[in-house]
């Protein structure tokens, strides 16, 4: 069996937040009912986040937000992406939610507790630590759009 890779950073370096949801609503619509109910304005990057799984890339949907208030970015992401799943727990999430950075640790931690008022929502809840370390891939993000910027310069 192989062995899990955890992240090998302190949490306390890079604050995030990461919210797993299952829903039947395709991101787009998930996106536009986040806005609706949150007051965000989620939009969709024109490429797809790319993550090696098993030695090959996948290609995963996202949207993007930056909450000026708190200093945080979101990430909307399609968890099953062309070739593997960003999270592999049981019940696979459709669709992760991911805030990073902000002063307020708090930030985002009644979410799930509102996205429940969704309408097709089957479940919504805050990733548990153990989880967390799972996901290494989240220092990546905003990493494409770091370099197009610094490109276009």
């Amino acid at each position: 069996m192989p062995k899990k890779e955890y992240l090998d950073f302190d949490f306390d370096d890079i604050a995030f937040r990461a919210i797993a949801i299952h829903s039947a609503l395709p991101p787009a619509l998930m996106a536009w009912q986040t806005d609706r109910l949150m007051g965000t304005n989620f939009s969709i990057l024109p490429h797809p986040f790319e993550v090696p799984i098993k030695n090959i890339n996948s290609e995963h949907t996202q949207y993007y937000f930056r909450e000026e208030e708190f200093g945080t970015e979101w990430w909307l992401l399609e968890n099953q992406g062309t070739n593997g799943s960003l999270m592999n727990v049981k019940p696979l999430p459709d669709m992760i939610l991911i805030g990073r950075g902000g002063d307020d640790e708090s930030a985002g931690t009644d979410w799930p507790d509102k996205m429940k008022a969704i309408h097709g929502m089957t479940m919504v809840y805050m990733v548990n630590e153990k989880e967390k370390k799972k996901l290494t891939w989240i220092s990546w993000l905003g990493e494409k759009n770091v370099k197009e910027k610094d490109e276009k310069k």
